[in-house]
């Protein structure tokens, strides 16, 4: 078993991913107008913002039905209303519980407790996550084909979606295929990468070539994934940036590629910095960019409180949040 990191090497992470987010921010605010953010901010459409929320919350249902899915091929059925439950809860548990217990550690406990073996609990959800990847990462490849030119501003961010992509469509090519001897006796490689590997593929051998149900629910992360794009434009147009729709199918793959990165604390700072470069590239000014980050930021909040309720109303809890 690996050892625990010490609380002096914990406490370091986390200060040196809060200095990395007040950095981020405290660079941005200096540089926008605070009167114009606010301004935008107050004129704002809360109708559209409550059919943003309303859509995040359709999101957390087409997951929950993806995830249900991928249980019910080896026989784990707890139920749509469970795993409905379980998924808005992580989402309190991401954003507001401390980051060594995580939203998928809480959904891989109820999977679990539902009947899934250990292995098969965390290699549904990586499964789930590779899928949505793996359709984000075809929306931005498609979009950066069709804008062109127009992405030059973006330096070499654009090669590293590509890269990015390209990992991700090996990682899904591990899931579709099924590889020649899978399941069979085999010596164990002598390097560490190796090993590694071998236990990843291992894993995923739970769902290669299991196309019954990778198909419907590569579908469903393609329509998961034209809902989060939906999302944006919306809080978009609450905001009254006049980004046409088709750009936020290059905006919000790299903008989640991004807040993705483990070096800040819930992604506060580099969305911020995202969305500040992506939405200049549509001629949104700073100010109005920064207003966007900050309201996508409180619909995300406003999922935590939804799914702080949903969390307190569960009878069971993951040993490791009790005991906090």
């Amino acid at each position: 078993m690996p050892s625990e990191p010490s609380p002096i090497r914990k406490y370091g992470v986390f200060a040196l991913k809060a200095a990395i987010s007040l950095g981020l921010v405290a660079y941005i605010v200096a540089r926008a107008d605070l009167s114009a953010v606010m301004s935008s901010i107050e004129l704002a459409n809360l109708g559209l913002i409550a059919l943003a929320i309303g859509l995040q919350v359709l999101g957390a249902g087409i997951i929950s039905i993806r995830w249900s899915l991928l249980l019910s091929e080896h026989d784990v059925r707890p139920g749509l209303p469970y795993l409905f439950g379980s998924t808005l809860a992580s989402i309190f548990v991401r954003q507001f519980m401390p980051s060594i217990i995580g939203g998928d550690a809480l959904r891989a406990h109820d999977a679990w407790r539902a009947g899934a073996g250990k292995g098969l609990a965390v290699v549904s959800l990586v499964v789930d996550r590779l899928l949505g990847l793996a359709a984000l990462a075809i929306f931005a490849l498609i979009a950066v084909a069709y804008f062109g030119t127009e992405l030059l501003d973006l330096g070499n961010l654009w090669i590293w979606l590509i890269a990015g992509a390209g990992l991700i469509a090996a990682l899904l090519a591990l899931t579709f295929i099924r590889l020649p001897g899978g399941g069979t006796q085999q010596s164990d490689p002598v390097s560490k990468p190796a090993r590694i590997l071998r236990k990843f593929t291992d894993a995923l051998s739970l769902y290669q070539g299991r196309y019954r149900v990778l198909l419907p629910t590569f579908a469903l992360s393609v329509l998961l994934q034209i809902n989060v794009v939906v999302f944006y434009w919306i809080l978009s147009e609450a905001l009254g940036l006049g980004v046409p729709f088709p750009a936020f199918f290059v905006i919000v793959p790299l903008a989640i590629f991004v807040m993705m990165a483990p070096v800040s604390i819930n992604g506060i700072g580099l969305r911020e910095a995202i969305f500040v470069l992506l939405l200049g590239l549509w001629a949104v000014d700073e100010s109005a960019a920064l207003a966007f980050a900050w309201v996508e930021f409180a619909t995300v909040l406003v999922m935590g409180v939804i799914g702080g309720i949903v969390f307190a109303l569960r009878r069971t809890r993951p040993a490791a949040i009790r005991e906090l």
